[in-house]
């Protein structure tokens, strides 16, 4: 058959073409499968050219920089590694956007610092793969060290921490401050009685006794500045505040007292509450802090079943009961019908929300996050961690600290540190048996805690808990650091 000229295959072609538009799906695939077959060597090796170029085109390459990084965006860390193995091509993209791996380093709960030139992709990834190898010494107990110190003491009955130093009080009715640094004693206080609950700043010395009463100290000079007497109970917890010179108690008699700071005169006793009071927190009124009206003050109190939300401000520094304003603004209950659970040990604000847990109904044996927006007067959400908890050590904005009830068995962890979104488990120890003989588990202290707001690569440093021990022990849990750690593996 002769060949038809440029103009009847044209003509042809166009014929061809609209009426293969007109096909439906089934009959287009056996045109082509005919075309396919009587075709030569030249055709199919055309064919493949074609196909390949239009099912392996490569769109990262191709598509403008703002949508490349956008789609990118959606990646996490690991995910974006592993494409930068796919191509020479892949790899060069992803290596130099800034923008990707930033993004990377925030979504994986990493502080970021701003100053940093963000136009500095290696940086950024350099950042993200260090702090991702110390996420993951976290979970393979390669992060942290600990030792044991025997103080030659009686029962150790609290720990306190601050900044780089401890405070441990014991049986022997012996406060003593400690460096944690040099493992120096900084200060030794005789006390009258055990004690039950203490706390210290720069200044001030603060500890509570089983027999209801508490004493204050000066921190450099250890005189003794003021008494607070008394309940006719123990006290499990107590907070204070230099702003308002008042310190409040919550005791075993159901009571709460709210004192004068300086001089130990009682302003006003508290009866609202029909169990133990476990914890007591004096916090600054949201949005008030650093606006010169420091007088106004939130009190959280929580028993087994009910916490109660006021607001406390002092209109005058003169010791008169009319110079103390004290408002109830509302309680919060368990939300159970019957009082078969009770409130877990732990309370945090963080100057707009709430935490505390709760036991579980749902999942019985296991423990609820709860967050309260406290202005707002309503429960924001309840998070099932899947664990027993006994005592919830800190909340942050990315992390949350549980001890879990100790297991004989050694490969059990009981400290964990979750992922407050998804619960994850970002961090494990093993930390000794520690029996918690106040409600309120003054045995033990969380350390540095600027890391619960996410790593940055530098707050990942000194003590992260302080615990009373068995056999009259003082525990401590430290950070690896960064250096030693990359030695040592």
């Amino acid at each position: 058959m002769a060949a038809k000229s440029d103009g009847e295959y044209e003509e042809w072609l166009e014929n061809v073409m609209s009426y293969y538009a007109k096909l439906d799906d089934t009959q287009k695939n056996f045109t082509i499968d005919c075309l396919i077959a009587c075709s030569g060597s030249s055709q199919l090796c055309h064919l493949h050219a074609k196909t390949s170029e239009l099912l392996h085109r490569d769109f990262l390459r191709l598509l403008p920089v703002e949508l490349r990084e956008h789609l990118l965006s959606f990646l996490d860390g690991k995910s974006l590694l592993t494409c930068c193995s796919v191509s020479k091509v892949w790899n060069d993209v992803i290596n130099s956007s800034s923008r990707v791996w930033l993004g990377a380093c925030i979504r994986s709960g990493l502080l970021v610092n701003k100053s940093i030139d963000n136009g500095d992709a290696k940086y950024w990834k350099s950042f993200f793969l260090k702090m991702a190898q110390r996420r993951h010494h976290m979970k393979t107990y390669k992060c942290f060290t600990d030792k044991t110190y025997n103080r030659n003491l009686r029962r150790v009955t609290a720990v306190y921490y601050y900044k780089g130093k401890v405070a441990t009080a014991s049986d022997s009715k012996i406060i003593q401050i400690w460096n944690c640094t040099n493992e120096s004693c900084i200060l030794t206080i005789r006390t009258d009685s055990s004690i039950a609950y203490i706390k210290f700043d720069d200044n001030i010395i603060i500890a509570s006794s089983y027999l209801g009463h508490m004493v204050s100290w000066d921190a450099i000079t250890g005189e003794r500045l003021a008494e607070y007497m008394r309940h006719s109970g123990a006290i499990f917890s107590f907070d204070y505040s230099q702003d308002l010179n008042v310190v409040v108690s919550g005791s075993a008699d159901c009571k709460i007292k709210i004192w004068a700071l300086s001089s130990g005169f009682l302003y006003k006793r508290l009866s609202d509450h029909s169990w133990w009071v476990l914890k007591v927190m004096l916090c600054p009124y949201p949005a008030e802090k650093g606006s010169g009206h420091q007088d106004r003050h939130l009190l959280f109190s929580m028993d087994k079943t009910v916490i109660v939300v006021r607001l406390v401000s002092l209109m005058s520094q003169a010791t008169l009961p009319e110079g103390l304003y004290l408002t109830t603004l509302y309680s919060i209950g368990l939300g159970y019908v019957d009082d078969v659970a009770f409130f877990t040990p732990g309370l945090y604000f963080d100057g707009e929300f709430l935490y505390f847990p709760k036991e579980s109904l749902d999942n019985r044996g296991t423990t609820v996050l709860c967050k309260w927006d406290v202005k707002m007067k309503k429960m924001i959400s309840e998070s099932d961690l899947n664990l027993k908890v006994k005592a919830l050590l800190g909340v942050g904005k990315k992390y949350v600290v549980v001890l879990t009830p100790w297991h004989h068995k050694s490969n059990v962890p009981n400290f964990i540190v979750l992922d407050k979104e998804s619960n994850e488990k970002i961090a494990v120890w093993n930390v000794p048996p520690s029996k918690l003989t106040t409600p309120n588990c003054s045995r033990l202290c969380l350390g540095e805690t600027n890391w619960l707001d996410g790593l940055d690569g530098k707050n990942d440093e000194g003590v992260l808990l302080t615990a009373a021990i068995e056999e009259n022990c003082v525990y401590v849990l430290k950070w690896v650091s960064s250096s030693d750690e990359m030695i040592t593996c």
